[in-house]
Order: C-alpha cells, then structure tokens, then sequence
C-alpha cells in the first residue's frame, strides 16, 4: 500500500471551559479512513497524557499499518476444511445474525490458532463494524462462493 494509504492522523475535539476557551476533550487515532483510537481528557490524569496515548499508537501504526484481519486470514477463511467453514459461518454471522445464526459452540474444538483468528476477527468487528471494507467484500463473497449450506 501507498504511503498516503496508510498515513496516521489524530484529530482532537474541543470544548469550551467556563472561561469560553477551546479545551480539548479527546483526541482520536485515525488509519485507512477508520478511526483506531479514542483517548479522552477524562480517562488520563490530563489533557497532554491523553494525547501523548494517542501519539503513541499513532506511532505504532505508522512502524506497523494496520491490516484488516480479513484480508490477513483471507487465505485460512476460504480453505476447504471444516474448521474454516465454522470461522465463515462466524463471518457470515457477524454480517447478518438474522439470516445466518452461528453456533457458539463451534469454538470449542477449535485449536489455538484458529481460535486466535476468530478473536481477531470478532475484536476487529467489535472495533470496526462494518466500516471495515474487508470484511463486508469477504462476507459477500463467501455468499457467492459458499451459499448458506457451509
């Protein structure tokens, strides 16, 4: 990816105090057009502790961009085997639980690696919704690919 493709900003939000001066009240991390971090002045000692947080995981995906973990387990998702039919029906899921309801249960045979994926998977979407790209254009293309029968 380009380097404008994974440039890091932090946005900050103001507020203003009794004295009708602009304050900051949170600063945000953001990547790929998706927002990575949110840091506010309440949740740090003060406004600079907040915003030193923010910098530092601006630093961190400015060494290491941040992948999507739909396209970093892409490979393992869409292999023919069953513990990546169970992490599809997972996917598909988290897409829509209405139509495609997952079976919990299907964690438990799982080894540590594939575990490992479906928690990243769910941390993302739990973070990222549906405004990861990534995990929208897996999730259609395992309904093409798959069909609901998986």
């Amino acid at each position: 990816m380009s380097d404008e493709a994974n440039k890091v900003t932090i946005k900050t939000g103001n507020t203003r105090n009794d004295e009708g001066e602009l304050e900051p009240y949170m600063f945000t991390v953001h990547q790929h057009g998706m927002q990575h971090g949110y840091f506010t002045v309440n949740d740090f000692d003060t406004p600079e502790e907040a915003k030193a947080a923010a910098m530092g995981l601006a630093e961190q995906l400015k060494a290491t961009p941040w992948v999507s973990p739909f396209v970093k387990h892409r490979g393992v998702i869409l292999a023919d085997y069953g513990t990546a039919a169970k992490i599809r029906r997972f996917i598909l899921s988290l897409y829509n639980g209405y139509t495609y309801p997952v079976d919990l249960s299907d964690i438990s045979g799982m080894d540590k690696r594939h575990f490992g994926i479906v928690l990243e998977l769910m941390t993302s979407y739990h973070t990222l919704g549906e405004n990861d790209k990534a995990f929208l254009e897996l999730a259609e293309e395992i309904k093409k690919e798959f069909g609901t029968d998986d």
